[in-house]
């Protein structure tokens, strides 16, 4: 039986983030016995030049879809895919999503596109193109069931048309070191407005009373850097607090942690709170997108549903009081990654999924 042709499209992959790290670990893992995977990009980067010796990489530059060479740029693409004979070509992040289901029309490939965070930051032109396009999509994937939801309804679309997957984490990758020498709380999320770090520091500040010896570490980076430390600055804690600016490996600043928070205003299926679980930590999350359907509340962690520093602060503080609820929670919430998170289960039922569209 020949081997499914699968054209993975996405913006970049330069930068070390959720979406970009899955679609690494999918093209990387993919079964080469059943699938010839081919990695499409908008922007070059230095990790993307690397994958070329893994599968067939290419760069389609496009700036603006609606410009001269995106046309071209979507033209080009579509030629690739006829002369690769692609079977599948699977989208991620929005411009991705426009340049790939433009370039499949007209050819033999079965398209999908992903859905992976709650569409916080769509305009109403954006939803009336994605309505468009998904009447050239063979199916929309969501990340988590309550993104489901929202594709449902915003984009007007038949429940049936949309899957849900589950992200994945590589569990040995982050697996847990000896504790910290000091209580640590710790945030992995690049510096952005949608991260709401200020919710996160000003239940620091309230944290910091409690327990005069904890420390705050805030993995990432982003253009809210400054701001973030003259927050810090203002709360008095700024000397408690470790930006780590883009520096180190997310492993490593996990095994700094005794707590993994996260305080977006908006999630799909969060990629960070996977890796604090793969990590052993007990988590500490808004209850926001996909959190709920990744964190048992009071089992593997907890869940904040009113967006106070007070709210935020107080399971932590509990968190940090009891070494022993701390260890159990951060076991549990290992043994549940292992048990539905974990990428290698993740990709197989990709695979299983590609197959299913191909009837192989």
């Amino acid at each position: 039986m020949p081997k499914i042709a699968v054209l993975l499209c996405t913006d970049s992959i330069g930068e070390d983030a959720g979406t970009e790290r899955h679609v690494v670990e999918v093209v990387t893992r993919l079964d080469r016995t059943r699938f010839d995977p081919y990695l499409c990009c908008l922007q070059d980067s230095p990790r993307l030049r690397d994958m070329a010796g893994c599968c067939g990489t290419r760069v389609f530059p496009v700036t603006s879809v609606w410009r001269p060479n995106g046309l071209r740029q979507i033209l080009a693409l579509r030629r690739t895919i006829r002369e690769r004979r692609i079977d599948i070509v699977h989208t991620f992040a929005t411009k991705a999503t426009i340049v790939g289901v433009l370039a499949a029309k007209g050819t033999r490939a079965k398209v999908v596109t992903s859905r992976r965070n709650m569409g916080y930051w769509y305009a109403p032109r954006l939803l009336y193109l994605f309505r468009y396009l998904n009447r050239h999509t063979t199916r929309v994937l969501a990340n988590s069931e309550r993104v489901k939801r929202l594709v449902v309804e915003a984009e007007e679309l038949a429940p049936e048309k949309v899957d849900v997957l589950y992200n994945g984490v590589d569990v040995e990758r982050y697996a847990a070191g000896p504790a910290p020498a000091r209580p640590t709380v710790g945030i992995v999320a690049n510096y952005r407005p949608v991260k709401d770090l200020g919710l996160f520091l000003r239940a620091a500040r309230l944290v910091a009373v409690e327990v005069p010896e904890a420390g705050f570490l805030l993995a990432g980076q982003g253009p809210l850097r400054e701001e973030l430390g003259r927050v810090a600055e203002e709360l008095g804690i700024s000397e408690r607090v470790t930006f780590t600016n883009g520096r180190g490996e997310v492993p490593e600043h996990l095994r700094c942690m005794s707590i993994g928070c996260l305080s977006s205003e908006s999630e799909g299926f969060s990629n960070a709170i996977l890796e604090y679980m793969a990590a052993g930590l007990p988590v500490v999350a808004t209850d926001v997108g996909g959190n709920a359907e990744a964190i048992e509340d009071g089992v593997t962690g907890y869940l904040v549903r009113e967006r106070t520093p007070e709210a935020f602060a107080q399971p932590i503080v509990k968190l940090l009081r009891d070494e022993r609820r701390r260890e159990e929670i951060g076991r549990r919430g290992l043994e549940r990654c292992r048990e539905r998170f974990e990428i290698g289960g993740a990709v197989r039922r990709l695979e299983e999924y590609y197959g299913g569209l191909c009837g192989r």
